[in-house]
């Protein structure tokens, strides 16, 4: 699934990927060793070779005082598709979100953030 040549460095999946452009379901992502990245999708990422799977909402961009701003969105409790856009930053880091409400993206008491 690597169409660029490059080699890769390390490939993502998991249940969303969040994009200014909307939610992307079962994303799989492919960092390349020359910095950037591939996003496809895959239903079932189980069945590919040196795949980590992490359960939750990837998230791009994420500011770099990530704990800081995840306590932000718990406190302002929205919809993460009205919040996001206004946290996201360029030349953030990835995390992935996860135990959030998946049908109406919002974060829930027990919600957890993760460096990538």
């Amino acid at each position: 699934m690597n169409s660029s040549g490059e080699p890769f460095r390390r490939r993502i999946a998991s249940n969303l990927l969040w994009t200014p452009q909307g939610v992307i379901r079962h994303p799989l992502v492919t960092f390349h060793a020359g910095g950037g990245f591939l996003v496809e999708t895959c239903p079932a990422p189980d069945r590919l070779a040196a795949t980590e799977f992490h359960a939750g909402l990837l998230v791009a961009d994420f500011p770099t005082d990530y704990r800081t701003e995840f306590d932000r969105l718990k406190a302002a409790g929205g919809d993460l598709a009205t919040l996001l856009p206004q946290t996201v930053t360029e030349n953030g880091v990835w995390v992935v979100i996860s135990a959030l409400d998946y049908a109406a993206l919002r974060l829930l008491p027990q919600s957890q953030i993760r460096l990538l």
